[in-house]
């Protein structure tokens, strides 16, 4: 059998030319996604707050009455997106606990706004909004929620997410003893 080297040249070089090519483009987006997530992350004061070792105590409702719920929470960042989602129901709140996910926008390494829902499987209309700040030093976030609720459309609380859980029902007591005149759980809006 003669092997006609220049057929073999006619297949090869296409072939390896689309290969290096599959090879440069794949280096070529991985080293622009590098580059966004460092620009991003530069945005943030190269602040990374990933990790499943956070907890939030939020200020909540069960039945008109107000009920701190405590959780533990994962946040998961890719520059300036945020994604947060509880690993647990409240344990105070087994009327009203579920569990949710959220997608926040990080801005200057300070404040995160965005939305959260429950889980598909909860089979709840809980919904709404978050705008957090971060204080780096503490490693604390303090913020409010606005949406609806167990006990209605329109409900809104404060919530701190720290790195232990007791620290995070500390400082919401603290916020709600200090800001006795701004809290508004509004059950029905007419």
């Amino acid at each position: 059998m003669v092997i006609d080297s220049e057929l073999v040249l006619k297949i090869a070089i296409p072939i390896g030319s689309m290969i290096l090519g599959l090879i440069l483009g794949s280096v070529i987006d991985g080293y622009k996604s590098k580059r966004k997530f460092k620009k991003e992350l530069k945005n943030n004061n190269f602040i990374d707050i990933s990790g499943n070792d956070w907890f939030a105590a939020w200020q909540t409702s069960v039945e008109n009455t107000m009920n701190l719920n405590t959780e533990c929470v994962l946040m998961q960042q890719k520059g300036q997106t945020v994604k947060i989602c509880n690993t647990e129901k409240a344990p105070e709140n087994p009327k009203g606990g579920y569990l949710w996910e959220a997608q926040l926008q990080f801005f200057h390494g300070k404040t995160l706004m965005g939305w959260y829902f429950p889980l598909q499987q909860e089979n709840i209309t809980s919904k709404g909004i978050m705008f957090l700040t971060y204080q780096s030093s503490k490693r604390v976030f303090f913020g409010k929620w606005v949406g609806s609720s167990y006990d209605g459309d329109l409900s809104n609380g404060f919530v701190v997410i720290s790195k232990d859980r007791d620290d995070s029902l500390r400082l919401l007591k603290e916020i709600i003893g200090k800001h006795t005149d701004k809290v508004n759980i509004i059950y029905d809006a007419i």
